[in-house]
C-alpha cells in the first residue's frame, strides 16, 4: 500500500474528492512547496491535509458525532479558498513545464508530476463555480 495525495473540493459544507491516486505529487511534494514558495503563491504542503493519515497511523477514534475523517478534515483540515487554488496550480504547472524542472535522482518523474497537475487543475476548474475550498488529503 502507498501513500498518495488525493484532490478535494470542498461544496455545501461536504467533502468531494477526486478519488484519483496521485503518487508523483505526493513523493515530490517537498520541492513542489519549494518551487511554490520561491515563486512566491503561497505552500504546497500548506494544502495538504493529514487529517486521513493521521486516523489511519494512529489508529485514533473519531470525536463524538463524526462518522468519517473527511468531518473531521472539514472542521479541522488544511484548505486553500477556490478563489485562489488555480492560479496557484497553474503558476506551479507552468514554472515546472517551463522551467523543464526535474524530479528524481534516479529517474526523472516530470512527465508524471506535469499529468498529474493537468489532473488536478481539471478537477479544481470543474469545481470552482460551486466549492469554496480545495485541498490534498495525504492518503494510505
Amino acid at each position: 500500500m502507498s501513500t498518495v495525495l488525493w484532490a478535494n473540493i470542498l461544496i455545501d459544507g461536504r467533502v468531494k474528492s477526486d478519488e484519483a491516486d496521485h503518487p508523483a505529487l505526493f513523493k515530490h511534494a517537498a520541492k513542489l512547496d519549494e518551487i511554490s514558495r520561491i515563486l512566491g503563491i503561497g505552500s504546497f504542503l500548506a494544502i495538504c491535509d493529514t487529517t486521513d493519515q493521521r486516523f489511519n497511523l494512529e489508529n485514533e477514534a473519531l470525536p463524538a458525532g463524526m462518522s468519517s475523517t473527511n468531518e473531521l478534515m472539514v472542521a479541522q483540515g488544511s484548505w486553500m479558498p477556490m478563489s485562489s487554488v488555480v492560479p496557484f496550480l497553474e503558476a506551479l504547472r507552468d514554472h515546472v513545464v517551463a522551467n523543464n524542472v526535474r524530479f528524481g535522482l534516479l529517474s526523472n518523474q516530470h512527465a508524471q508530476v506535469v499529468a498529474e497537475l493537468d489532473e488536478v487543475l481539471a478537477f479544481a476548474k470543474a469545481g470552482v463555480a460551486r466549492a469554496t475550498k480545495f485541498n490534498f488529503s495525504v492518503v494510505m
